[in-house]
């Protein structure tokens, strides 16, 4: 058996999503905040793609606590505790700084224990609970005002009972991105995360190890005004993929999760520095593709960035690309959300 197959498959007996994936999202799933050891970390995070220049996309990636992978580390900005701070990414494609900011949990943010209210600092509110959420981001350049309707269609990338879960809904943002040129109205397909978890310094309090997962990417695609993709991949040591997969979901369909004929190719990369002097290859060019079960061509995608990268999802950078390809064989074209690192 061929032993990248084989680690593919244990990892997926050991990542119990495949009876999830299809069926509608459980209304009484908790959206909570850190709470004990057990559940020492949280992400929440909101994705709108495909928007137009020069903001492109906007996106919020924000993980309260530390969950002690090497992908998602920012250990040198943590000035109290890992469990006291909070790293968001917060971003349009026209932003050209303050894109990425920590706080103390303790001293600077509000986090009601549901999760029902997320204040970040002065830089970010989220309020609401499924299927209704309200999000305000405040930067010198860009406000964005958005109100989110979550659909049922719920994609889950993790589920290891008691350890991690992950998942994506579809939802729809109503709302504006104000700037220095003037109002952009915004009413798109979008997706709402959550994902929470055990991290390292909560199994061994005051350690700042990390799990050696070197290489992550996420996409997020709009494909029309009813069909948005996902695409993940994430590797650890030597390479060895722990998933590939891309979701295809839509209003009024609960969505598929395809592996086979999984390709994804960085044709030319571009570098950028990040806040502790390393340099991160990012993707200049990029392709990749998925077939049907049956093996028949599924989405194709060649991309190529817009240069918009910015620092903070976790150790890498969210940023997106104009794409072209085809889809279930008809031609698409548009821009997608990206966050990538490498770390390789």
């Amino acid at each position: 058996m061929d032993s990248v197959t084989s680690i593919e498959r244990i990892a997926g007996i050991i990542n119990r999503t495949g009876g999830r994936n299809g069926r509608p999202f459980d209304p009484a799933t908790s959206m909570s905040t850190p709470s004990g050891r057990l559940k020492n970390w949280a992400h929440y995070g909101v994705m709108v793609p495909d928007l137009p220049a020069p903001h492109r996309f906007f996106g919020v990636m924000s993980i309260l606590g530390t969950p002690g992978v090497a992908i998602f580390a920012n250990d040198h900005a943590i000035t109290s505790t890992p469990a006291d701070t909070v790293y968001v990414s917060s971003a349009t494609g026209s932003m050209t700084d303050g894109q990425f900011f920590v706080h103390e949990i303790a001293k600077d943010c509000e986090f009601r224990s549901d999760g029902s209210r997320l204040k970040f600092g002065d830089e970010l509110l989220i309020e609401g609970a499924y299927p209704k959420f309200a999000l305000r981001r405040r930067h010198p350049e860009v406000e964005v005002d958005l109100e989110i309707d979550a659909t049922d269609v719920v994609s889950h990338f993790a589920h290891i009972p008691g350890l991690y879960d992950h998942w994506s809904l579809l939802a729809r943002c109503r709302g504006s991105i104000t700037d220095r040129h003037g109002v952009l109205p915004v009413d798109t397909l979008c997706t709402v995360e959550y994902a929470t978890g055990v991290g390292l310094h909560s199994v061994a309090p005051g350690t700042r190890a990390n799990m050696p997962v070197p290489f992550f990417t996420y996409h997020v695609l709009n494909i029309d005004e009813r069909t948005q993709v996902l695409l993940v991949q994430v590797l650890g040591p030597a390479g060895l993929p722990i998933q590939r997969r891309v979701y295809v979901r839509g209003l009024g369909d609960h969505g598929s999760v395809h592996t086979r004929g999984f390709e994804f190719t960085v044709g030319r990369h571009l570098d950028r520095t990040t806040p502790t002097g390393s340099i991160l290859r990012l993707p200049e060019q990029l392709s990749w593709r998925v077939a049907d079960d049956r093996g028949n061509p599924l989405i194709s995608i060649d991309g190529v960035s817009n240069h918009d990268y910015s620092y903070g999802l976790g150790a890498g950078f969210v940023g997106s690309y104009d794409y072209t390809g085809t889809f279930a064989g008809r031609a698409i074209a548009g821009t997608a959300y990206m966050e990538y690192i490498d770390r390789r």
